[in-house]
């Protein structure tokens, strides 16, 4: 039985060194940049009036070619049929 446990901490001990190493290393922060998710579904007018494109909202909520603003267009649907709840708090 001793030889058992011995023989398990003797494969343990390396994995755990290893997994030291994994978490001494330096953390980058990276900034992406780009431009924000239905950037062509609505337009923030500089007197805080928001314009609806909504031929463009219904296209992308059907087609699947801009796979980003595809559920934003959805929510978006969901708001002007009247489908959308808001959660219970």
């Amino acid at each position: 039985m001793r030889i058992m446990w011995i023989a398990v901490f003797a494969i343990m001990l390396p994995a755990a060194a290893l997994a030291q190493d994994i978490t001494q290393r330096p953390v980058r922060t990276e900034r992406i940049s780009g431009t924000p998710v239905g950037v062509g579904l609505y337009e923030v007018a500089p007197d805080g009036t928001v314009l609806i494109d909504w031929r463009a909202v219904e296209a992308a909520a059907d087609g699947a070619a801009d796979r980003a603003s595809t559920p934003v267009a959805k929510a978006m649907l969901a708001i002007r049929d009247g489908k959308w709840k808001p959660m219970a708090r």
